[in-house]
């Protein structure tokens, strides 16, 4: 009996480390040399379906995702038909050396990554020979080291998005060596997505260390501490201190435009973002106050058309004004818009100060000329094919009283059956290249347009225009245009009542 229980402890253990997610080959091969230049395409296989919403990658260039790579350029992102290969369309150059891991992921029926995967290759002959090596420390945090990501940054993560330039992950024990480092002298970095949402944020509990900085050149360094740290959200009055230390340092002429905060949580602490822009794209920028430090980040071209339509903000609303809003809306439904249920994968509770008419509430503003403060509690979930809202209240405030002027939202539509209200969903992908899907719902038969926007406010395609039956529906857009931020705008007007009118915008992006 104990040798037949022993084998069948053993059968299970097999089987349940065979429903965990794993990387079973990479193209280009781990360790692989004199891989083409130019435009490629990478790609990962894994031994099972993956959910599609965490194998997106952050470059140097931006954006964030379950992978870390620092290719030249990332162009798209698509799938095989059975969802086990991921294709990355990258740009790389000669003589460089290359590495991609890959931190975060589950499998499409939610197996999570059995561990951390990095993958090496270059297109030289011939890999650098020196390594970095040392050990990651849980510190006081109590988070345990064992699989943490390690890289070696060429600028500071504390002032703006960091060059990464090697990598590794440690051992059960934290213990790490960053192999193929090229001389340079580097900031180093640890952290852990414990969330599994595939990003590093600390807002959102996950950890993040700090190391020493060192130096390569030529030979191996060795003895590198990264001890894990706990770090905290900025409040409205704390983001607003930072602001005033620095403000000082900011280029000039410039003009405040927006400031927004994201990911609060009931206290009202969260990631702050004060926006400026100057007499020209290269004047422009955005001061961040997040939980590594405050930074000045330049503005992009499309950001910076976007926000010069907006109203200036000459001053900050109070304190007392933005708290006092802040728990306003936590008293009127926020807070119960709150609790995640498992199946929504993303969640947020976004603030916008100055003038939202330009921003999430351009439907709810009663004078376009005046600022306002702007609260919206949002999430739903990611399929392979779509994104649905399954949540949204949005409320508007006086920019001196912070008393609540307006709330609007969306529900959760039934499972199956006919919609019971306008619903117009986030696109999915995004960023998009070369497609993407927009969905609505509509409760009626109504007249429906759906048309896109670029940041000028010029009309650039027309989806939908007509009467379209109630359901849920879906539109593909081709687009020819360049990269950049658009806007898709739905327009519905019920066939029996035309009186009445429901409008939404969202925002996009097109990444060539």
């Amino acid at each position: 009996m104990r040798i037949l229980t022993v084998a069948l402890l053993c059968l299970l253990s097999v089987a349940a480390f065979a429903q965990s997610l794993q990387l079973t080959s990479s193209n280009p091969a781990n360790n692989a040399v004199n891989v083409s230049t130019g435009r490629v395409t990478m790609s990962m296989t894994f031994n099972a379906a993956v959910d599609t919403s965490l194998f997106l990658m952050a470059t140097s260039e931006g954006g964030d995702g379950g992978i870390i790579a620092n290719v030249d350029s990332l162009h798209g992102i698509s799938f095989s038909a059975d969802k086990m290969t991921v294709y990355y369309d990258v740009s790389l150059s000669a003589g460089k050396y290359y590495f991609a891991c890959i931190f975060a992921g589950r499998s499409s029926i939610g197996n999570p990554l059995d561990h951390p995967y990095v993958v090496y290759f270059t297109t030289a002959p011939t890999f650098p020979a020196p390594t970095v090596s040392g050990n990651v420390s849980g510190g006081t945090t109590g988070i345990s080291p064992s699989y943490a990501l390690v890289v070696l940054s060429l600028t500071p993560i504390t002032q703006g998005k960091p060059v990464f330039s090697a990598g590794a992950v440690a051992d059960v024990s934290g213990n790490f060596t960053i192999p193929h480092v090229p001389d340079a002298t580097y900031y180093t970095v640890a952290a852990k997505d414990l969330n599994g949402d595939g990003t590093i944020d600390p807002g959102t509990g996950d950890i993040v260390g700090l190391g020493p900085n060192v130096t390569v050149s030529g030979s191996n360094v060795t003895g590198v501490t990264i001890i894990f740290v706990g770090l905290t959200q900025a409040n409205y009055k704390e983001a607003v201190d930072s602001l005033n230390a620095y403000v000082g340092s900011f280029p000039s002429p410039r003009t405040l435009r927006q400031v927004s905060a994201y990911e609060l949580d009931t206290t009202g602490r969260g990631g702050w973002e004060f926006r400026y822009t100057g007499t020209n794209l290269a004047g422009s920028f955005i001061f961040r106050v997040e939980p590594l430090g405050s930074q000045i980040q330049p503005m992009d071209s499309s950001s910076y058309y976007w926000l010069s339509q907006w109203n200036p903000i000459n001053t900050l609303p109070t304190v007392a004004a933005v708290d006092s809003f802040f728990a306003r809306c936590e008293r009127s439904g926020g807070y119960a818009y709150r609790p995640q249920p498992p199946q929504w994968t993303s969640f947020d509770v976004y603030m916008e100060i100055g003038d939202v008419y330009h921003g999430n509430y351009w439907d709810m503003v009663p004078d376009t000329n005046q600022l306002y403060l702007g609260l919206d509690y949002w999430y739903g979930t990611k399929t392979q094919n779509n994104w649905i809202m399954q949540y949204q209240r949005r409320f508007l405030g006086d920019y001196t009283s912070g008393s609540i002027l307006g709330t609007t939202g969306v529900e959760d539509q039934p499972a199956g059956g006919m919609p019971t209200r306008y619903t117009l969903d986030q696109n999915f992908p995004n960023p998009f290249n070369p497609s993407t899907v927009i969905s609505y719902s509509l409760p009626f038969d109504s007249r429906v347009t759906l048309k896109v926007f670029n940041l000028l406010g010029q009309e650039v395609a027309t989806l939908v225009n007509g009467v379209v039956s109630a359901g849920a529906h879906q539109v593909e857009w081709h687009p020819a245009q360049t990269s950049g931020v658009y806007f898709y705008r739905l327009e519905a007007t019920p066939s029996g009542n035309p009186q009445e009118r429901f409008v939404q915008t969202r925002k996009m992006i097109l990444m060539r």
